[in-house]
C-alpha cells in the first residue's frame, strides 16, 4: 500500500480507521499485530505502533498488555471524546442551546414508546434521589442519579443516534453537574422538576413534558452560570 512520506502514521491511521468503518474490523475484534500490521501495509513496525496510539487515543481501539490490540465499542470512543473536550464558560449557552432540542425530542420518543416497565425505571430512579434527599445527601450519588434519569429517557426513545449523542454531551457536564449537586437547593429543584416530567409522560402529555423538560434545562443552565459567575 502506498502512503506519502509526510504524516505517513496519520494515514496508517486512517487506512485501519476505514477498514473499523466498512466492517473489515468489527467491534471486539482483534486485529493484527504491529510485524503483521507492518507487512500487511508495507510500512515499518514504528509507524503501525504510532498508528495504534492515535487510534487508541481517539477511541477506536483499546491496548490490552499481554493480549493484544482490539476494536473499541462506539461507548468507549464517546468517552475518548469526553475525555479530551471541555466545556467553557464561552460555549456554555450553546450547550445548553442544543441540549434543549435534544432533550424536547427524547421526551417525545420516550413517550411514543413507553410502556410500564419503562415508567416503573424512571420512578425507581427518582425515588432513590428523594431518598438521599431526605438522608444522607450523597451528592456524588444525587449526580449519578441525575444522568442515569436523563440518559434511561434516552434510552427509551429507541433511537441508537440520539442515544449516542445524548451520552458524549451528558457527559461533557459531569464535574459540573457535580459541583451544582451542592448549591443550595439545587439538587431537590432537579429532583421535582424530574417528577413533573415523569408526570406528564405518564399522561402521555407530549406538549407539557417538553415544556418541564425545557424548563428544567433552563433551570440547570441558570444555576451552573450563576455558580461560575460566583467564583
Amino acid at each position: 500500500m502506498q502512503f506519502n512520506r509526510k504524516g505517513i502514521s496519520e494515514q496508517v491511521a486512517d487506512s485501519i480507521k476505514k477498514k473499523i468503518h466498512e466492517g473489515e474490523y468489527k467491534e471486539g475484534d482483534k486485529i493484527p499485530g504491529e510485524r503483521e500490521m507492518g507487512i500487511e501495509l508495507s510500512v515499518s513496525r514504528n509507524t503501525v505502533r504510532e498508528a495504534y496510539k492515535i487510534l487508541e487515543a481517539y477511541g477506536y481501539l483499546t491496548v490490552k498488555h499481554g493480549t493484544g490490540v482490539f476494536v473499541a465499542s462506539p461507548e468507549h470512543q464517546i468517552q475518548k471524546m469526553t475525555e479530551s473536550f471541555f466545556v467553557s464558560t464561552d460555549h456554555m449557552n450553546d450547550f445548553f442551546a442544543v441540549r434543549k432540542i435534544l432533550e424536547e425530542w427524547t421526551v417525545k420518543w420516550a413517550i411514543d414508546n413507553s410502556n410500564e416497565s419503562q415508567v416503573a425505571e424512571l420512578e425507581g430512579i427518582i425515588k432513590e434521589a428523594t431518598d438521599i434527599l431526605e438522608g444522607s445527601q450523597d451528592y456524588d450519588r444525587l449526580a449519578e442519579l441525575d444522568h442515569s434519569f436523563h440518559m434511561t429517557l434516552a434510552r427509551h426513545s429507541q433511537n441508537i443516534v440520539l442515544i449516542r449523542i445524548m451520552t458524549f454531551l451528558i457527559d461533557l457536564l459531569s464535574e459540573s453537574r457535580k459541583k451544582s449537586m451542592q448549591i443550595p437547593g439545587r439538587a431537590s429543584r432537579s429532583v421535582q422538576e424530574h417528577i413533573k416530567v415523569l408526570e406528564a409522560i405518564k399522561q402521555k402529555d407530549t406538549q407539557l413534558a417538553q415544556q418541564y423538560m425545557k424548563e428544567h434545562i433552563e433551570s440547570v443552565e441558570q444555576s451552573i452560570t450563576e455558580n461560575a459567575l460566583d467564583k
